[in-house]
């Protein structure tokens, strides 16, 4: 009985503090676009999707590579940034994610990574 009761005691805080920590996790990954770089804000806002330079994880979502945005005409910082708002296609819109005028850092620095192949 004894044993049961120090189990019960041991992991109901074991468990409260893993809940404590992926909450503090989440906040981090909201915060992180602070920085202000077109990097960070593309890891924590387009990554998930958008890995290995602008590859796709999802079947028929488009590449973030030059020549994918050319075919299509959204080759451009206001095209890109219009899309990081309000979304395309399968892609949701991150307006909500995003601060103001991080929609313009995170859009140049997708057409220059663009421009140089990702690399």
């Amino acid at each position: 009985m004894q044993m049961k009761i120090f189990k019960f005691l041991f992991v109901l805080p074991l468990i409260t503090l893993i809940i404590i920590f992926q909450n503090s996790l989440q906040g981090r990954y909201l915060l992180a676009s602070d920085v202000k770089s077109g990097d960070t804000i593309f890891k924590n806002v387009c990554a998930g999707c958008h890995v290995r330079g602008g590859s796709v994880v999802l079947k028929g979502s488009k590449s973030l590579k030059l020549e994918d945005l050319e075919k299509r005409g959204i080759a451009d910082v206001g095209s890109i940034a219009k899309i990081a708002n309000e979304g395309i296609g399968y892609m949701k819109g991150y307006k909500h994610k995003l601060k103001e005028g991080e929609d313009m850092i995170l859009s140049q620095w997708i057409i220059q990574q663009s421009e140089n192949g990702w690399e």
